[in-house]
């Protein structure tokens, strides 16, 4: 077996377009902060239960659910998940026997190859992970079938599906099932969008099931006229309702509610395809940002952006080492890893002759 040369991803050289300080931290230093945003450990427990409801030949939702369970954060956590998967289940469960599932999160090894001449780098490999491979029963085609959580707008037309069309990332995905042997021209993108939702306050009643509204004193207070109990809240009189927290099948409920009202807005499945000239474009992308991240190891500079600080409406998860209010030896906040690229197995991508080859 030939020495293995150093992996990088698409999620590495994300990382390293938005911020290279941020991709040094992340994968030369290869520090992850301990408390992950919501937003990412909800994507990343939904694409567990997705694992579990492909690999599933029957009962598909309730594979996926006990998928999940074990790896959510608390009961709203996994609420929102559920919701989720039981929403793709409803949505997608029909077509599932027209699809012949041929690999579940396929790891990968391929050459990072020179768009000009061809020839294979010497610095890096380039590594991913395919989420489904499947033959459609009614082409017979080989298609790949990617899942993604947003909180962007996934209408038909929308910038989401038009950013698509120049991510990179897509084409790894055709390169990557090359090397397993799966001729891929289809990448199906099954996008999730999350609920805005939150747990919230649920009103206080009565025995009559009027709502209670007290004022600054503790006193119920009624309506103008006297005759009726006062129901909503008013905070320059001082007026406030009095609620109790939302439990976690009460915030599912309302989760499924909110789904069910607009599945549209929530699922949408795309295809995208790969002309050859966007994939000579997206060739470029990957070898020059490649290119880019071994200049600065050579160099060991790693410029900071300030404009990438604050992104999805979060700081960055390293902005007090940057500004010097956080050390990357905080156990509290950082965590130190063996190998950069936690989506993919390290003893498999290295040792998997099909892979290593």
């Amino acid at each position: 077996m030939k020495k293995l040369l150093p992996v990088i991803t698409n999620s590495q050289m994300r990382v390293f377009r938005r911020c290279q300080k941020l991709a040094y931290f992340m994968y030369v230093l290869m520090y992850r902060a301990i408390e992950d945003a919501d937003a990412l450990r909800l994507g990343t427990l939904v694409h567990v239960g997705l694992e579990a409801w492909w690999r599933a030949s029957e009962n598909r939702l309730e594979a996926a659910i006990a998928a999940m369970a074990p790896r959510a954060f608390d009961a709203f956590e996994l609420a929102r998940a559920k919701v989720l998967v039981m929403g793709y289940d409803a949505r997608w469960l029909a077509d599932a026997p027209y699809y012949e599932v041929l690999s579940i999160e396929h790891v990968f090894r391929a050459p990072l190859l020179n768009p000009e001449t061809g020839a294979p780098s010497r610095t890096f490999d380039l590594g991913g992970k395919l989420d489904v491979v499947v033959r459609d029963l009614r082409d017979g085609r080989v298609k790949l079938i990617e899942h993604k959580t947003t909180s962007d707008d996934i209408g038909e037309g929308s910038d989401y599906w038009l950013r698509l069309m120049i991510d990179p990332q897509v084409s790894t995905y055709f390169a990557g099932g090359k090397l397993t042997g799966h001729d891929i021209d289809t990448c199906i993108y099954d996008v999730i969008k999350k609920p805005a939702q939150r747990p919230a306050g649920v009103p206080l009643t009565d025995s009559e099931g009027t709502k209670i509204v007290l004022d600054a004193n503790g006193e119920r207070v009624r309506t103008k006229d006297g005759k009726k109990w006062r129901e909503t809240g008013d905070t320059e009189k001082g007026y406030t309702l009095q609620t109790r927290p939302e439990t976690a099948e009460e915030f599912e409920e309302r989760l499924i509610k909110v789904v069910a009202e607009d599945p549209e807005r929530f699922y949408h499945r795309g295809t995208v395809v790969r002309l050859e000239v966007e994939e000579a474009d997206a060739a470029y992308d990957a070898w020059h940002t490649a290119a880019q991240f071994r200049e600065a190891m050579n160099a060991n500079r790693w410029p900071r952006n300030p404009d990438g600080c604050i992104a999805y409406g979060r700081k960055c998860d390293f902005f007090g080492v940057c500004t010097g209010t956080a050390s990357l030896e905080d156990t509290s906040r950082f965590r130190k890893l063996e190998w950069p690229h936690e989506e993919l197995d390290q003893e498999r991508i290295n040792n998997d002759p099909a892979i290593a080859a």
